[in-house]
């Protein structure tokens, strides 16, 4: 597979990690229970890492 194919896959799930990122923000904004705000916060954590380590990777082929 070339660089550039995985580079546009590698574009396509940071387009998801980042549609992701808004809903989440978007129901921790309007969440009134506590208990969900912090599963969403342990959650947007997750996907926050994960989104560094794939423009990691981004770069590294780029």
């Amino acid at each position: 597979m070339s660089n550039e194919i995985v580079l546009e896959q590698i574009e396509v799930v940071l387009r998801k990690i980042n549609w992701a990122q808004e809903i989440l923000n978007s129901a921790q904004e309007t969440s009134e229970d506590t208990r969900i705000v912090d599963i969403l916060s342990g959650i947007s954590f997750i996907i926050n890492s994960a989104s560094n380590d794939i423009e990691k990777l981004y770069r590294s082929i780029r």
